[in-house]
C-alpha cells in the first residue's frame, strides 16, 4: 500500500478490504482485492461518480474519490456503527433491546429514498441485503456497496442472496432470466424489512444449502411466514414480496404513511 499502514475494519467477503483513513473526519477506503479489480472496482466506482455528480441523498454513503496510495481504493463515508446485519445480529445474541418502531420506519425510508434515488439515474443495487445498508454514528441508515450493480440495465456482477429472489409462479428465477429490475429490487428490500423488523430471515429454521429447494419452492408459492405479530411495516413488507408497488417511490410513500400513523411528528424527525 506504498508506505501506507491502515487500520483493517472488515474484510467485504473475497472481494475487498475497507480500512480506517484518519482525519476529520475518518473516512474509509474500501481497497480491491486483486480478482475483482478489472469488474467489480470499475462498476462501483462509476456509480459513486454517477451519485456525486447528482444531488445524492445523505442515505447513500458520500464518495471521496480514490485515494491516491490505492489506486483501486475507493473513499467513503464511515459508517461507525458498521453494517445493519451484524448490529441486529449483536442485538438480538446479546439480549439487547431490539429498535423501536420509530427507528425502524427511518430505516426503512432511508433504505427506500437511496434506492429510489439510484433507479432514477439509472441504477440497480442487485444486492440487497441488511449487510449493504450501514449506519452512522447517529444511527443513520446508509446504502453501500454497488460494486455489482446493473448501470442502465447492464449485466450485474451480483445478485441477490437466496431469499431475496424473486421467483415467479412457474418457478422462473426472475432476476436470472429477465436481469435486474425495479420489481426485483423491491421484492428484496421486502426481505431486508422482514430481517430488519424481526432480526432474523424468512424461515429461519430453514439452512441453506441443505433447505435450499424447500425455500425455492415457498419463494415459488408465495408461501410468505405470518406478520401478524410484527411491531410495524407488516403491511409494507407483504406488499414489497407481492410486487404491489410499481416503483421504490410508492414503497418510500407507503413507509412515510405508515410512520405517521405511528407518531405524527415523526416525519419532521426523518
Amino acid at each position: 500500500m506504498v508506505g501506507e499502514c491502515l487500520e483493517v475494519l472488515s474484510r467485504r467477503g473475497y472481494t475487498s478490504t475497507i480500512l480506517l483513513v484518519p482525519g476529520h473526519p475518518p473516512r474509509v477506503c474500501k481497497a480491491f482485492n486483486q480478482d475483482s479489480v478489472d469488474d467489480l472496482f470499475p462498476v462501483e466506482k462509476a456509480v459513486y461518480e454517477r451519485f456525486a455528480a447528482q444531488n445524492q441523498p445523505p442515505s447513500i454513503l458520500k464518495y471521496d474519490g480514490v485515494r491516491e496510495s490505492i489506486p483501486a481504493g475507493l473513499i467513503l463515508e464511515y459508517a461507525e456503527n458498521g453494517d445493519l446485519h451484524d448490529y441486529l445480529w449483536q442485538k438480538e445474541h446479546m439480549g439487547s433491546p431490539r429498535p423501536d418502531s420509530g427507528l425502524l420506519c427511518r430505516w426503512a425510508r432511508q433504505a427506500a429514498e437511496a434506492l429510489e434515488s439510484a433507479h432514477s439515474l439509472g441504477i440497480c443495487n442487485s444486492d440487497i441485503h441488511c449487510i449493504n445498508f450501514f449506519l452512522d454514528k447517529d444511527l443513520n441508515l446508509k446504502v453501500g456497496d454497488w460494486a455489482g450493480a446493473s448501470i442502465d440495465g447492464s449485466i450485474s456482477l451480483s445478485s441477490y442472496r437466496l431469499r431475496h429472489r424473486l421467483f415467479d409462479a412457474d418457478g422462473t428465477d426472475v432476476p436470472r432470466s429477465t436481469g435486474i429490475t425495479a420489481a426485483t429490487e423491491i421484492f428484496a428490500l421486502g426481505t431486508a424489512l422482514y430481517y430488519m423488523v424481526t432480526g432474523h430471515d424468512p424461515w429461519p429454521e430453514l439452512r441453506e444449502p441443505e433447505d435450499r429447494e424447500e425455500i425455492k419452492k415457498r419463494l415459488r408459492e408465495k408461501e410468505f411466514p405470518d406478520m401478524s405479530g410484527l411491531s410495524v411495516l407488516a403491511d409494507v413488507i407483504k406488499r414489497c414480496w407481492h410486487v404491489e408497488f410499481a416503483s421504490m417511490t410508492e414503497v418510500k410513500h407507503a413507509i412515510s404513511v405508515e410512520t405517521a400513523l405511528i407518531s405524527p411528528n415523526a416525519l419532521e424527525e426523518l
